[in-house]
């Protein structure tokens, strides 16, 4: 079985980053946990790809050595996006995507699941993102599926972009959740805006606020009187700048 020191050694000798020292799973047997620093390239493509790390994974595990890579974005050093690439890498087969909330030194972990979850299989993720977390400097608070929560659709980040732009992905997301809606993070916000702004329904300014757009004002449609969408945004807009 090799040591520490020799899977580090394989691994550099096969150009692969490490950061840092492999870490000994104490419960695990024999496993090894080694952060990989990764990056992109022009084309937004991961380096080293998961293909090679798969294959370093097989040939070490020919020699004796379980190994559990983290891996980290060498050039963002973003906590979400280096849990979001480690994550993808060791089940993507059961996840499509992952979120990171956090509240001082305590982080929320979501996952948007490709099928459902067994317990076993949550306990795992958790187990990975905590390794991960814990390299970062901070405390897995709790692990959670998007599935079933109250998150806010296309239609709904739409009424209430009409109702209060221009805004922030920030502000846009704090106004939901204030509607006890569920917004996993920043980035999931983002991202719901920018695949709206992609089908023509959103705009993003140049100061980075966000409106809705004249083709979506069309779909949403008015209605006459003081429960017009419109009337709605101008007493949104006056309570939140008045």
């Amino acid at each position: 079985m090799l040591s520490a020191q020799e899977v580090e050694q394989f691994l550099l000798a096969a150009a692969i980053p490490v950061s840092g020292s492999a870490i000994r799973d104490a419960e695990g047997d024999g496993l090894y946990y080694v952060f990989v620093e990764v990056r992109r390239d022009a084309r937004g493509r991961q380096e080293p790809s998961n293909t090679t790390l798969d294959a370093i994974k097989a040939l070490l595990e020919e020699k004796g050595a379980l190994v559990d890579f983290v891996l980290t974005d060498g050039a963002k050093r973003d906590a979400e996006a280096g849990l979001r690439a480690t994550l993808l890498h060791s089940f993507g087969g059961a996840i499509r995507n992952s979120f990171l909330s956090s509240e001082t030194r305590e982080a929320f972990v979501w996952v948007v699941p490709k099928r459902q979850l067994s317990d076993t299989e949550l306990d795992e993720i958790g187990a990975k993102a905590k390794v991960f977390l814990d390299d970062v400097g901070l405390k897995l608070g709790n692990i959670t599926t998007t599935t079933g929560e109250n998150l806010p659709s296309k239609t709904r980040c739409m009424t209430m972009l009409r109702q209060v732009a221009p805004v922030t992905c920030s502000q846009l997301a704090e106004l939901l959740r204030q509607r006890e809606f569920v917004v996993p993070s920043d980035d999931w916000m983002t991202r719901r805006l920018d695949a709206l702004r992609k089908a023509g329904l959103v705009v993003r300014m140049k100061s980075g606020f966000y409106a809705v757009s004249l083709q979506a004002l069309k779909g949403l449609g008015t209605v006459k009187g003081r429960t017009s969408p419109d009337v709605s945004r101008l007493l949104a807009l006056a309570s939140t700048r008045g």
